[in-house]
């Protein structure tokens, strides 16, 4: 039959069933809505034409019910600091308007599916293409929905149905077809896969047999997209489905087949509508031009290890010898981290979340959730082996791989149990499903600091078919698939607080008013008003306050200065940025004005991060009181480094900012740009809520910056050592050595 009868059969199917108006709005209800669909990413007249196809077919009322009760919800998660920017997830305005029109909800639940087995981008291609051909036929021909619309509405309803766990229905029907030997095989993704013709097909033989199931009946013979179809017939449209697979028959669902489905490897997939006695009404065969569909390869967080196992090696009875060297590994490592901190041994800010045993242990049991047992099992007291690669040789061959795809998934599950377990918000609902990577792309160190941390975090969320995002260095808040991954600077008030917030994973999309983004990255703030930190540095002005056997008030030289954000928009992202004052010049015509310096929060991220993090103290002072200053100590004013106004030899310098954060992001900003070349590390104090500082601590801080300075801050037969110090009345310690 020709291309253009698909056509012709949806034109015979509209005469002879009344679907009657599949969209309705009106006025200004319309007008707020169209606004609506379109903040969200959507685009209205896409998702019209979307409803005028697959609004035609009636969603099962049982699986209505559940799918309803899944995605219903709408979430939001605020962000300190910053009212107008939100996390919003669940349900969204194309989710609640489907609630109302029962044609959209049938568009919705369906694409819902396909968004979840099929790539997001070749989807999209091949949906236009099947559109496009099923609309030739028409001697009116009007112009399918175009891929940019398309692609904002798939991925508008992939987001805000993320909360349905498709992945169990179809686990459910796969059990039932497959042979255990395909889960053994990464491949057995593309099994979900649709081939492009029998989806084009679909979107009117669906249609043609569940309204006219008396005289119609469907026969597909493809090698793929079996489960997919069976999911999408019955679970979701209420159809009977018979499946031959490996000469053994299953059937879903009640009464007479109306779908008949063979596992063909032979030939290429082919799809027919046939009538009551098999006569052809319509049939249609793969064709050269086909769009290319790739397979979403993804697996919920709970028992993901235990899946990356299974399609590594076909060898179960190694599974549990393997989870117990990639956890006893993981946790000996945190062990000698937590001795490392008890010993004193100073961290950078990337180095502060690396994992405590307890939280090795509890991610672990998520990650490996079908074998808890084993990891129940493991003495965290006893002497275990310090390294994977002991573990393997201890509890290895031949009952643990030692090939290239075992030993590299045991470094890559080893890697991924440890970034988890410097996140959170994963483990409070099973929502959250990562990527299921390939053996090539296993390249990841077991040891990861918070900076690697991230960035593996959002390859696994985002998927690995592309880059996780095109702002590279100055994005914080990433977003895929109805999830953000945030960095903890992002509504941070402090250098210091940064550090110590975990990166969080949250349901939801970056919004504001209503508009949704994939991404927050830093900006640029208002024009003119922004200099470089490098011309603040040379303008800020310096000045002793006392120095060793003087006496030193507690007070600050700064206006606290209230933070406020500039936000912007592009195409994909939000642009955030503070502009705190860090001085003042004078204009041309005698006007004075203040120096700003633009942070955004991955900017602010990055000071936190190469900051060296020194334990707090639990001394009292209060803001007034007088103390004396300690041999080799200093106490100074200015945005600006005590090296270049002030060489006295050995020395450390305390700086006077009292409850003034910002300026605290000032100082860091600008000395790491006008000190870069030297290697030059900035140190943060930890101070516990409502404590001050005393004489003691001033003492204290001066051992602290006679400890050595970490590896990469000496340069030449220099170094210059900068410890940074949270507290109410100090901002600053500098530590200068030559040698």
């Amino acid at each position: 039959m020709a291309m253009g009868s698909q056509f012709s059969l949806s034109l015979e199917l509209t005469k002879l069933v009344p679907f009657g108006s599949l969209v309705n709005a009106s006025g200004h209800g319309l007008v707020k809505l169209l606004r609506q669909i379109q903040a969200s990413g959507s685009d209205f007249v896409t998702e019209q034409d979307l409803a005028e196809v697959f609004g035609r077919n009636r969603v099962d009322p049982l699986f209505a019910s559940t799918f309803r009760t899944a995605v219903r919800q709408s979430l939001i998660h605020e962000i300190s600091g910053i009212a107008e920017i939100v996390i919003e997830g669940g349900a969204g305005p194309t989710v609640r308007r489907s609630f109302n029109e029962p044609a959209y909800f049938a568009m919705v639940v369906q694409l819902s599916l396909l968004t979840y087995t099929h790539e997001l981008i070749t989807l999209t291609k091949a949906l236009v293409k099947a559109l496009e051909r099923r609309a030739q036929g028409s001697t009116e021909y009007v112009a399918p929905p175009g891929y940019d619309g398309l692609k904002g509405a798939l991925r508008a309803i992939r987001e805000q149905t993320c909360g349905f766990m498709w992945e169990l229905v179809i686990s459910a029907v796969e059990n039932k077809l497959y042979p255990s030997f395909l889960w053994t095989d990464g491949s057995f993704y593309t099994l979900r896969l649709i081939p492009p013709n029998i989806l084009q097909a679909l979107l009117d033989s669906f249609t043609a047999v569940q309204h006219l199931p008396e005289s119609t009946r469907l026969r597909i013979n493809t090698p793929i997209g079996i489960s997919t179809i069976v999911v999408w017939a019955h679970q979701v449209l209420g159809l009977t489905v018979k499946v031959n697979f490996d000469h053994k028959e299953h059937v879903f669902g009640a009464g007479s087949p109306s779908v008949f489905i063979d596992h063909e490897t032979q030939h290429s997939p082919e799809i027919a509508l046939l009538n009551e006695t098999d006569d052809l009404y319509f049939s249609l065969s793969e064709a050269h031009e086909d769009v290319r569909l790739e397979s979403v390869r993804r697996h919920p967080v709970k028992d993901y290890g235990t899946q990356m196992l299974r399609l590594q090696d076909d060898d179960l009875s190694r599974e549990r010898d393997m989870i117990f060297a990639i956890v006893t590994s993981c946790i000996k490592l945190a062990q000698e981290r937590t001795e490392a901190r008890q010993k004193g041994v100073l961290e950078t800010g990337r180095e502060r979340l690396f994992p405590a045993v307890h939280r090795v242990v509890s991610v672990s049991k998520w990650l490996f959730a079908s074998n808890e047992d084993v990891i129940d099992a493991i003495d965290v007291d006893s002497n275990l082996p310090c390294a994977l690669r002991e573990v393997l040789a201890h509890h290895a061959t031949p009952r643990l791989p030692s090939h290239y795809g075992g030993s590299k998934a045991l470094m890559y599950l080893s890697h991924v149990l440890f970034v988890l377990s410097m996140a959170k918000g994963f483990d409070e609902e099973m929502g959250l499903y990562i990527d299921i990577l390939d053996k090539e792309q296993y390249s990841a160190a077991l040891t990861p600091d918070a900076r690697h941390a991230f960035s593996s975090l959002a390859y696994l969320l985002h998927g690995s078919m592309q880059s996780p995002t095109p702002y590279l260095g100055s994005v914080s808040v990433i977003s895929a698939w109805g999830w953000s991954l945030s960095l903890g600077s992002v509504g941070s008030y402090d250098p210091s607080a940064a550090a110590m917030v975990e990166l969080s994973f949250i349901r939801g999309v970056p919004a504001r008013g209503g508009e949704r983004k994939r991404y927050i990255i830093d900006g640029v703030g208002p024009l003119g008003k922004i200099v470089h930190p490098m011309e603040a540095f040379h303008r800020s002005k310096f000045a002793i306050a006392a120095g060793p056997g003087e006496e030193c008030v507690l007070e600050s030289w700064t206006k606290p200065q209230n933070p406020k954000y500039f936000i912007g928009t592009d195409e994909h992202a939000f642009e955030v940025v503070t502009v705190p004052a860090c001085g003042s010049r004078m204009t041309g015509d005698g006007n004075v004005i203040p120096d700003r310096i633009s942070l955004g929060f991955r900017s602010m991220q990055e000071l936190s991060w190469d900051v060296i993090h020194i334990p707090t103290c639990d001394h009292l002072a209060t803001l007034g009181q007088s103390l004396t200053l300690p041999d080799g100590v200093w106490a100074f004013r200015g945005f600006t480094s005590p090296i270049d106004h002030h060489r006295r030899g050995d020395g450390v310098f305390a700086g006077l900012v009292a409850g003034d954060s910002p300026s605290r992001w000032i100082l860091a900003g600008m000395m790491k740009a006008a000190h870069r070349k030297v290697g030059s590390v900035l140190f943060f104090k930890e101070t516990a809520a409502k404590h001050e500082r005393t004489s003691h601590d001033v003492a204290s801080d001066a051992q602290w910056a006679n400890m050595p300075g970490p590896a990469g801050s000496s340069s030449g037969n220099s170094r210059m050592v900068w410890r940074q110090i949270e507290t109410t009345t100090y901002h600053i310690v500098v530590k200068m050595l030559d040698h």
